[in-house]
């Protein structure tokens, strides 16, 4: 199995610093990879089960043979047990398992395909290289380009994805085992085979190409493992210590405590990086070339304590400038939980398109440098198996940048124009925001077995951004949305299931002049997601 690594490490490499670049190549080619990957261990599963086989047919004859010191063996007790390749019913069915030497080793590959046929009242052009093709979430100007729109799109409810994933060895330290773990995910368009770029869709919607499609910032910016790309060391009850691309921990507790489960074309959280995940920068909601200590704990039957610690060396655009520190608590039970989690960066990047009706702006972005300090209290309540009442609070403070510019050549591998990322806010300015949610989700199986797999979820979300307040106060970006969203879901098995989802923004406030802004902004979409 050495040669999937030696992939991997082809992906990627390292510069001197200890910071993992990527390797520049045609995005159809990176697809095709991750195709070859897919197959390799589809094929080595199959090889590893035909080995078990013969082995347990060899050892009816009582047969002996002898096996080279320098093969990976694999232990007996697993070969008896081992079971046939089910792809619908298997928890991971390309999840491959060996030895070297004496040491396990664990290798699986897995992914998400999510596609829809969705409709917008209002939009520009989709765009193919977003995690989400229709944003609903970001409203609507009024412009010829903007009209109702259906098409197939990506990630209904989760941006589809591939990714490698396992641990490596178990070695004692004074009693304590630890193992080698990892994990590398990238993102992609089943429908063109494109990885997801944010930062090459504000590029196309630069200069003289204002407005021709849908654009917006994220943490999700043309690498081949954008998603994640760690590894570490996990020490069972003594937590487990990773370093590289992670996500953010408002991210994780927004997809557990999102009534709708953070569905990227439906919930603001989902569509948004800046509300749902990046405490209120979208770039930060993946935290680069980052540390993080986790650890959760039993405190009696069926309640358990966590928490974290993250640390980022740098900013999304490099370890240079910038750093960004996470902290999050939390405690559930079978009945209730709280998760309650505090961010700080500094000289955050923020990217938006640039030199609008300026040609010498074509195919490049423009930066924005922020301070920001964000805290995230979420709730749920399950009085009876079938039903989930979750809710919470956001609010992230947006303020000047600690160094007032910053020269970056290029950003997520686009020309920065002007090659100067500045402060967004002047010293002595501040912008509060604040997001409100709360709804429920139901499964209709505890009542009606004969509905097993069908569940339903609705949740309101409200939205306030404030006035830039400071020695003068300016209106112009204070506003707010309500969002109200809804999805049903009928899972048919472990791989495969159906959705129907419905999303409503209404926006109001000196930010969304009705003069120049859809006050309402829809959409409503059916898909089928395949995990595996």
């Amino acid at each position: 199995m050495s040669y999937l690594f030696l992939i991997i490490s082809i992906l990627s490499f390292t510069n001197r610093r200890g910071r993992i670049k990527k390797l520049y190549m045609p995005t159809n080619f990176k697809i095709q990879l991750a195709l070859v990957l897919f197959s390799t261990i589809s094929h080595a599963n199959a090889a590893h089960l035909n080995k078990f086989a013969d082995n347990t047919s060899t050892n009816n004859n009582n047969t002996t043979q002898n096996t080279p010191k320098d093969e990976p063996v694999v232990a007996q007790n697993n070969v008896s047990s081992q079971p046939g390749f089910d792809f619908l019913n298997s928890d991971a069915p390309f999840k491959y398992g060996f030895n070297i030497g004496d040491q396990p080793v664990n290798i699986q590959f897995y992914g998400i395909i999510d596609i829809a046929l969705a409709n917008a009242n209002h939009s520009l052009p989709a765009n193919y290289e977003l995690p989400n093709n229709l944003y609903p979430y970001s409203g609507a100007k009024v412009n010829p380009a903007v009209k109702s729109r259906t098409k197939w799109i990506n990630g209904g409810l989760q941006d589809s994805r591939f990714g490698l994933k396992g641990d490596v060895g178990q070695f004692k330290v004074m009693d304590e085992s630890f193992k080698f773990v990892y994990q590398f995910e990238g993102g992609f368009n089943p429908i063109d085979f494109k990885l997801n770029n944010a930062a090459e869709t504000v590029a196309d919607n630069s200069g003289t190409h204002a407005n021709s499609s849908l654009n917006s910032d994220s943490s999700l910016n043309g690498e081949f493992f954008a998603r994640q790309a760690w590894a570490g060391v996990d020490g069972g009850k003594l937590g487990r210590l990773t370093y590289g691309t992670q996500y953010n921990p408002f991210f994780e507790i927004f997809a557990a405590y999102d009534p709708n489960n953070k569905a990227d074309t439906f919930s603001p959280f989902g569509e948004s990086g800046t509300v749902g995940g990046g405490g209120g920068i979208s770039e930060n909601a993946r935290m680069k070339n980052s540390i993080k200590y986790a650890n959760t704990f039993d405190t009696g039957e069926h309640a358990k304590v966590n928490y974290a610690l993250m640390y980022e060396f740098g900013n999304a655009a490099g370890s240079a400038h910038g750093d960004g520190l996470t902290a999050q608590l939390g405690y559930e039970n079978s009945l209730f939980g709280i998760q309650f989690a505090y961010d700080k960066f500094t000289d955050s990047v923020k990217v938006a398109t640039a030199g609008i009706g300026n040609p010498l702006a074509n195919d490049t972005i423009s930066a924005s440098l922020y301070n920001t300090d964000a805290t995230v209290v979420t709730l749920k309540w399950t009085p009876t198996k079938d039903l989930k009442i979750s809710g919470g609070w956001e609010h992230y403070q947006l303020k000047p940048s600690s160094d007032s510019s910053l020269t970056y050549s290029s950003i997520f591998d686009q020309t920065l124009f002007g090659g100067v990322a500045n402060s967004a806010l002047k010293p002595g300015y501040k912008q509060d925001n604040d997001v409100y949610f709360i709804g429920a989700n139901f499964d209709f199986s505890q009542r009606m077995p004969a509905l097993t797999g069908l569940t339903s979820s609705i949740g309101f979300y409200d939205t306030k951004f404030d006035a830039i307040d400071g020695p003068t106060t300016s209106t112009n970006s204070q506003g707010n949305i309500d969002t109200w969203t809804m999805v049903t879901d009928y899972k048919f098995n472990k791989r495969f299931d159906t959705y129907f989802a419905y999303t409503t923004n209404h926006f109001t406030g000196d930010k969304y002049p009705s003069a120049t802004n859809y006050a309402n902004v829809s959409t409503v979409g059916t898909g089928l997601r395949m995990r595996f």
